[in-house]
């Protein structure tokens, strides 16, 4: 499978680092967060979901967008006018 992202591809890193117990030596230094995080996707209390490169919200604030894009990302952010009179 091609991820169609970058966002997609660190998704899948984290989502198989979190599941599988076996970790490649370049994640060691992840170990006990990666614990961590695990225990708590075990109990429920994480769950880990993957969104869409075109849902991606912070993608207003990181990258370059079509205006169609920006204007439905930045509808998502609840944001006030602050200079709207009350």
């Amino acid at each position: 499978m091609v991820a169609r992202s970058s966002v997609e591809v660190e998704f899948r890193v984290v989502a198989h680092v979190a599941h599988n117990p076996i970790l490649h030596d370049r994640t060691k230094h992840v170990e006990v967060d990666k614990h961590f995080i695990k225990e708590k996707i075990d109990n429920g209390l994480v769950c880990m979901t993957y969104i869409p490169t075109e849902e991606q919200v912070a993608d207003v604030f990181t990258k370059g967008l079509h205006k169609r894009q920006f204007d439905f990302l930045v509808g998502k952010l609840a944001l006030e006018d602050i200079f709207k009179p009350a």
